[in-house]
């Protein structure tokens, strides 16, 4: 997938595999410290930039400006993010597809023409909402 494969590129790409959920450069930073791993951001970001443009990781941009890293699913799929510990869950399906929602409709004028979406959700997750 790499052409370069390096302790550190191996390492991110075995963490996107096992994650739960897309992770930030952070997360990824402090699991690749966790193997004694010392990499920069900037190495990080570089060995993300070459996945998404092999197109084996896409990228989550949450409202805050903060971005998250996630291995392509295959298919379009929307996100849920909790305000309280900034994790961002994966919602399996699209849900304006699933409920057929007609996008098209809420446009101004016939002539703007969609080329795709992004649709987020924020709020609370389950375990913080336990606390």
């Amino acid at each position: 997938m790499l052409e370069r494969k390096t302790a550190v590129s191996s390492n991110v790409l075995k963490i996107l595999q096992k994650a739960k959920h897309p992770l930030s450069v952070a997360d990824i930073t402090d699991l690749l410290n966790k193997k004694k791993l010392r990499p920069n951001k900037t190495t990080i970001y570089r060995i993300l930039e070459k996945l998404m443009q092999k197109k084996a990781v896409s990228e989550v941009s949450v409202r805050n400006g903060a971005s998250y890293y996630e291995m392509s699913r295959g298919h379009h799929h929307h996100h849920f993010i909790c305000n309280e510990c900034d994790t961002v869950f994966c919602l399996d399906v699209c849900l304006v597809d699933e409920h057929r929602i007609n996008l098209s409709s809420l446009l101004p004028t016939a002539q703007f023409k969609i080329q795709f979406h992004d649709f987020n959700l924020y709020g609370v997750c389950e375990p913080c909402a336990a606390r």
